[in-house]
């Protein structure tokens, strides 16, 4: 006598099993290239926010940046424009360092320039009533034309960061305003503290480079790939016949 036995249970499964398509090389690599893509920029993205968050960090401790409302553009007088706008909605805003601002200086450019992942941009501007303020995109405009307000972060006074072992400085002078910082792509920016400079030289083990000073906003900055790793710099300061009328040191920001 013989008996019957049901297959096994993975056999059951096996045999319903749909058959596999045939590998196709071309969708695969394909597939593989846009996936590729994403990741790198996913990580382009997330490596920008931790640029900018440093950055923020380094110029200003407690600094009150923002960006208020999400119109697309502020018309007529230029980027400068758009910045006068940006920061006195925030002075209207109810308890920020904007408080107080009276009237608002005409901002100035400290600097323009590009970088790995677009163009860095800073200006500063003072009021009446001793008020320090500032506006910055950090490769989010592209340099052309007017930025938006979504496009800017900005803010006014606070406390500043100046370097290790240094307690936070209150922001009081434009010429405290600027850095140097050395994350994944190197850049300087800031203000003489000389209002007659027309240069200023910066100088570190593989870096020598002169960049010019603005005769507006006495504001100089450049993307310093040569820096990577270096944690400061000397900035010397010259006059338009090349005279030293000071210098100063620039460090990295730790973490």
């Amino acid at each position: 006598m013989t008996t019957d036995h049901a297959p096994a249970a993975p056999a059951v499964l096996t045999a319903l099993a749909p058959a596999p398509p045939p590998l196709d090389p071309a969708w695969s690599e394909v597939t593989l290239a846009r996936i590729l893509r994403e990741d790198r920029a996913t990580h382009h993205a997330a490596a920008a926010r931790r640029r900018r968050a440093r950055r923020r960090t380094a110029i200003g401790v407690g600094l009150a940046f923002s960006v208020i409302g999400t119109t697309t553009a502020v018309a007529l007088g230029g980027p400068t424009e758009v910045v006068s706008s940006v920061i006195e909605d925030f002075a209207r805003q109810p308890n920020t360092t904007g408080n107080g601002l009276g009237k608002l200086h005409e901002p100035a450019l400290v600097a323009q320039f590009d970088t790995d992942h677009g163009v860095f941009a800073f200006w500063v501007a003072t009021s009446s009533t001793g008020k320090v303020c500032y506006a910055m995109s950090d490769g989010v405009w592209d340099g052309t034309g007017m930025p938006t307000k979504k496009e800017l972060e900005y803010g006014c006074g606070g406390m500043i960061w100046v370097g290790d072992d240094v307690p936070p400085q209150e922001l009081t002078s434009p010429e405290q305003i600027g850095g140097y910082f050395t994350d994944s792509e190197p850049l300087i920016y800031g203000i003489s503290p000389w209002p007659t400079a027309t240069q200023v030289r910066i100088q570190a083990p593989g870096v020598d480079r002169t960049l010019p000073v603005r005769a507006d906003s006495h504001g100089y900055g450049a993307a310093l790939p040569e820096a990577v790793g270096v944690p400061q710099v000397t900035l010397t300061f010259l006059d338009a016949e090349g005279r030293v009328l000071g210098t100063k040191v620039s460090v990295a920001p730790v973490g």
